[in-house]
């Protein structure tokens, strides 16, 4: 996989699953009063939304984000989704935020980490790809 297609997996990774794109739009959270009244005494299933699975580029990358953290390389998937998810961020705020999970990590370590992280997913979205 190149660097530039990684690259670009990412971002878009980043953009559909690193939240910020729908807060403060203006909707307010219903009550459950609110729900009853709608329905006329009747709750509806609190089984709630179930999304039709889409399986889109963006979804291929959190699962194997996921699989990297479950498997041991934790720290490497929490620095990639904090490169990812604040971008813009200085990095005394992505090491805050790091810190606030209980990840302490040096600007060297936290780039290594960074390319482990991206090693990691560019092999796993290379071994999706040749399996299908």
């Amino acid at each position: 996989m190149q660097r530039n297609e990684l690259e670009a997996r990412l971002k878009g990774w980043a953009d559909e699953y690193g939240g910020g794109k729908y807060e403060h739009v203006g909707w307010h959270s219903r009550t459950m009063l609110q729900t009853i009244i709608e329905h006329q005494g009747f709750i509806p299933s609190s089984r709630g939304y179930v999304p039709v699975p889409i399986r889109s580029a963006a979804d291929e990358v959190e699962k194997a984000v996921n699989r990297m953290e479950a498997e041991g390389w934790f720290k490497q998937g929490r620095v990639l989704r904090c490169d990812y998810f604040l971008p813009n961020a200085p990095l005394e705020v992505r090491f805050r935020n790091l810190r606030a999970i209980g990840i302490q990590l040096s600007r060297a370590s936290y780039y290594d980490h960074l390319a482990q992280a991206k090693a990691y997913i560019a092999g796993a979205l290379q071994g999706q790809a040749s399996a299908a």
